[in-house]
């Protein structure tokens, strides 16, 4: 079991949190601006859960991860696809906490 207050959780667990908003507010953007806003946080999420699988661990991450999977993705526009976006991002997110390697101290 992981300390889910390690500082290195708790910004991944904020970063997490505002990447979900994100998608999920994403559906009423004009298509330049979300596509912007979807190649950020495919980039910053996984960043941030590398960074943090390098201090608090691997496990702890992918864990905090899967909570926000079971997190329900529901947009006023039904032709933008945030679920698949938001499966994308984690799945990316989960990648790079596995690649960080073991837990530096």
């Amino acid at each position: 079991m992981h300390d889910p207050d390690l500082p290195e959780i708790v910004r991944l667990r904020a970063e997490l949190d505002a990447a979900w908003k994100g998608v999920v507010s994403l559906g009423s953007s004009d298509g330049p601006h979300r596509d912007r806003v979807v190649a950020y946080l495919r980039t910053a999420v996984p960043d941030s859960a590398g960074r943090a699988a390098r201090t608090a661990g691997q496990e702890a991450v992918v864990a905090e991860i899967r909570r926000f999977a079971d997190v329900e993705v529901v947009t006023s526009d039904p032709a933008w696809p945030a679920s698949e976006v938001w499966v994308d991002v984690l799945a990316t997110a989960v990648e790079a906490a596995n690649a960080a390697g073991e837990p530096v101290r």
